[in-house]
């Protein structure tokens, strides 16, 4: 036989060569056949065992992969979405708006949306929005309040009751979150394990922190780093950051010259974690900072609306929200341990807030520092600002985007807020002076300016005299102009110019003209609210004084037009 088991035609016929009867004949045809049999038969056991190790192998991999997709944790949140999640409990959920932090945004709403698919969950629709909580610490008790309220630190607590002359309920922090400075690997592994925040804030690499006066963030950084560094170093660190923009990780990832910015760690774990594949590396320094302490606040004090908001305050410390907050990277009072940003340089540690006297100078350095602007708002009320939109008037909208930009600018700035239409002075004019100059950081005239905002609708009405505005608060800025500052009119306009026995464009270019001054310059910006302004006219007027034409053709716009305009 051969290797396969079959015969050779030798065989078949043995070398004497005698003939071979029938029935020898029918043995050798079955023994020949039994011997196909058998052959057939190994071939499919290797055919089948070669199948079932390669099924084997691939079932292994698949297994593996399921099972590292299932035991691995999830990539944390990185967004928030623009809508609410209706609940499995109800039919007609109460809306509720909750302005969060935003490094811990995207987890709350990751949370909320879960929470709305429990049957037994509260019959509530929580819109998370993305709010700094310096921000909205200043809109609490205007009409631009949202109903509850996510902080980073208890000082903003303090400021939106004293601004809010009413007590707020407070829930204990349910997460918080060290800080670490992320950074480009090569930077980090310079660096080390044992820097300290004075070594890293001087390093070769610049560091960059948010404004100490409007963030917990920057008040704890350069809180730590100030007591080992001399006050001109502190001067210099708040020269260089506050003349500059605060990049987020994206930019730092991308950016062509090695550069830090200092974050909760557990935003770096979603940005690590995210599709980005741009990850970075995250120093935390030996001498350790104050963590951010996330906490619910209850804004809107309805009893239905106090009580939902009890309820997911209930619910983010429950065992499955301390689950996912701490894979999100957030540290959890009694929850698991929080994953860390990778790869970590050092060890996050927590360390006592900066004394008072430290953060106060740190505070006044930046303020030395930073640029400012003086700021000359007049405001449309004309009548056409009662019209009304799916979310509201147009008043409505201007006020809320208002109140919640001069919330959130630098509090160093000094604004001055006018109203205009047709003969609404009290001499006649086309514009009423509301608030005159005065410092945001001062609580009186901040408060005084959102009270003014809030009494818009009473003096609303008639046809829009917008040259003649114009031109006085050009005279009027120009008067008061502050040296050091970045002077400049802001005009918010819904249509043309209304007024037939006013200015006309010529006489208003003509006037603004013979007011410039190179010395004392006064920039006009002028912000077109809807889709009536005349923007070829207002493109004119702005870029005569150098300054610019803002289209806001959607009410989501207008606040995105206020903040760059106001400086915000």
């Amino acid at each position: 036989m051969t290797a396969g088991g079959g015969p050779t035609p030798e065989e078949e016929r043995p070398s004497t060569g005698r003939r071979i009867g029938p029935y020898e004949q029918s043995l050798r045809e079955s023994a020949r056949r039994a011997e196909q049999t058998h052959r057939a038969r190994v071939r499919k056991a290797r055919r089948r065992r070669a199948i079932i190790a390669a099924v084997t192998v691939v079932a292994v991999a698949v297994a593996g992969f399921v099972g590292w997709r299932l035991l691995a944790p999830d990539p944390p949140p990185t967004g928030v979405p623009s809508t609410a999640a209706a609940p499995l409990s109800c039919a007609e959920p109460t809306p509720i708006s909750i302005a969060v932090a935003p490094a811990v945004a995207p987890i709350v709403a990751s949370l909320a949306e879960t929470l709305s698919t429990h049957e037994d969950g509260p019959c509530a629709a929580f819109t998370i929005q993305n709010a700094e909580a310096f921000t909205a610490a200043r809109t609490i008790g205007t009409s631009a309040e949202p109903a509850a309220w996510v902080t980073d630190s208890a000082e903003w607590i303090k400021q939106a009751q004293s601004l809010a002359a009413r007590e707020l309920t407070v829930e204990a922090p349910f997460a918080s979150s060290g800080l670490v400075v992320a950074l480009p690997a090569a930077a980090a592994d310079e660096l080390g394990n044992q820097a300290t925040w004075s070594t890293v804030m001087t390093g070769a690499t610049p560091i960059r922190v948010p404004d100490p006066n409007r963030s917990a963030l920057g008040s704890a950084s350069l809180g730590a780093a100030a007591p080992g560094l001399p006050p001109e170093r502190v001067s210099e660190l708040a020269r260089a950051n506050a003349s500059t923009p605060m990049p987020d990780l994206q930019a730092v990832a991308q950016s062509n010259t090695p550069l830090g910015v200092v974050v909760p760690a557990a935003q770096l774990v979603a940005f690590n974690e995210s599709d980005s594949h741009q990850d970075l590396a995250a120093l935390a320094p030996a001498d350790g900072a104050a963590f951010l302490q996330y906490s619910l606040v209850t804004v809107n004090e309805k009893p239905e609306v106090a009580k939902l908001v009890a309820d997911f305050a209930s619910y983010l410390t429950s065992e499955e929200a301390k689950e996912a907050l701490s894979e999100a990277g957030f540290t959890t009072p009694d929850g698991p341990e929080p994953r860390v940003p990778t790869p970590l340089h050092g060890m996050i540690t927590q360390a006592p807030a900066p004394e008072a006297v430290v953060v106060a100078d740190v505070r006044a350095a930046w303020t030395s520092v930073a640029p400012k602007d003086q700021v000359l708002l007049a405001l449309d009320v004309s009548g056409s600002m009662l019209r009304r939109t799916p979310e509201g008037t147009r008043l409505d909208i201007l006020q809320a985007a208002v109140l919640r930009t001069i919330a959130g600018i630098q509090p160093a700035n000094t604004l001055a807020l006018w109203a205009y239409s047709l003969h609404i002075g009290t001499k006649g004019d086309d514009f009423r002076v509301l608030r005159g100059v005065g410092k945001l950081s001062d609580n009186k005239h901040f408060l005084a300016v959102r009270e003014s905002i809030a009494d818009l609708d009473r003096t609303v009405g008639g046809g829009r005299g917008l040259y003649d505005t114009i031109a006085a608060a050009y005279e009027q800025a120009s008067s008061t102009f502050a040296k050091g500052f970045d002077n400049s009119v802001v005009v918010v306009t819904a249509g043309p110019n209304e007024d037939d026995y006013g200015a006309s464009l010529e006489i208003l270019t003509d006037r603004i003209n013979q007011l410039k001054d190179p010395a004392r310059p006064v920039r006009v910006d002028i912000i077109g609210f809807g889709t009536e302004p005349d923007a070829q006219a207002m493109t004119s007027i702005a870029e005569l004084t150098g300054g610019r034409y803002l289209p806001a053709p959607e009410p989501d716009d207008l606040a995105t037009a206020l903040s760059t305009a106001l400086g915000g």
